[in-house]
This record gives C-alpha cells, sequence and structure tokens, in this order.
C-alpha cells in the first residue's frame, strides 16, 4: 500500500530560510496535493494571452517562462538533495545561484506548453520516488547548501516552493482575487 500522508518535518530537520516554503504546504494526504500542483500550474500558464508568458511584470524582474524554468531547475536541484540525502549519501551537497540559471539557460524561446510538460515530468518522477521512500530513509539527514535538511524537508521544500512562486504568479496575473 502506497503512503499518501507525510508527517510535516520539524524545525530541526531543515535550515530556517526554508521555512518560508514548508510552512507554506502541509496537506493532509501530501502525495495527491504534491502532484495537484501539475494541474494548479497548467492552469495558471497554460492558455495565457499571447505574449503574456515573455514579458516582465513590475516589480519582479522574471517573465513567467523564467519563473517556470526557476520551479523546473529547482523541481531537479531539490530531487536530486532528496534522492541523495534518502540513500544516506554522507557527501554534502552544494547550494545554487538561480540567477545564473535563469541568466543562463534559454526559457524564452520555448512555449509555455513545453515548460509545462517538462515540469510535469520532472515531478511525476518525483511522486514516484515519494511513493517508494520508506519512512526511514524520509527521516535520514544531510547537508545541502550548508545546512542540515532531512529528505522529507525536501519533498515539502518542493512542494512550497511551488506554492510561493504561484502565489507570486497569481498576483501578476490579478488572479489572487
Amino acid at each position: 500500500m502506497v503512503r499518501t500522508k507525510f508527517s510535516t518535518p520539524t524545525s530541526s530537520e531543515y535550515a530556517e530560510y526554508y521555512e518560508n516554503y514548508i510552512s507554506r504546504f502541509s496537506p493532509p494526504e501530501f502525495l495527491p496535493a504534491f502532484e495537484a500542483q501539475i494541474d494548479e500550474l497548467n492552469s495558471m500558464f497554460g492558455s495565457l494571452p499571447a505574449g503574456e508568458d515573455s514579458k516582465p511584470h513590475d516589480p519582479y524582474t522574471w517573465t513567467l517562462k523564467q519563473l517556470m524554468g526557476h520551479l523546473i531547475d529547482c523541481e531537479r536541484i531539490f530531487s536530486t538533495r532528496l534522492l541523495r540525502i534518502a540513500a544516506n549519501d554522507p557527501t554534502p551537497i552544494p547550494g545554487m545561484e538561480q540567477n545564473i540559471y535563469v541568466d543562463n539557460l534559454d526559457y524564452e524561446t520555448v512555449s509555455m506548453s513545453d515548460l509545462l510538460a517538462e515540469f510535469e515530468h520532472l515531478r511525476r518522477s518525483n511522486v514516484l520516488l515519494a511513493k517508494r521512500l520508506t519512512p526511514e530513509s524520509l527521516e535520514n539527514m544531510g547537508t545541502a547548501s550548508d545546512a542540515a535538511v532531512s529528505a522529507k524537508a525536501n519533498l515539502f521544500i518542493l512542494g512550497g516552493h511551488v506554492v510561493y512562486h504561484a502565489e507570486i504568479a497569481r498576483r501578476r496575473l490579478g488572479l489572487d482575487t
């Protein structure tokens, strides 16, 4: 039987700066909510008016395509952290500088539908990974960005990161009513 519920990580399982994400994502059933973020992003970004996804929205500097690219990049990086820490790999994992990715990877010549499809593939892979992680592996601690973090906290960071940026995107698009 696949577990769909994961207890929220305690503050001892992650650095304080991740509270911003973890506090935004504590659903009663983790896996359905985690997977549902695919549809939420498709709904928000899948039918934007032409050009809307490529223009910056003041006061933000990224376009919506760059924002979607950022979600993709972080999905990859945090899932690698999840995998390595769940496997009890003791190797410290370096941090990332998000602006380097946005500045050096091309998001603007890719369609929003392709970006959404790429995120969907990554997230579905992470759902499958989460389904096979044991309670013990989720409790494993590692080091990422020079801070202690559990495998489980990485799952919640992934979910909360999407919530955080979706909130910003809704405000940008006037959908937060």
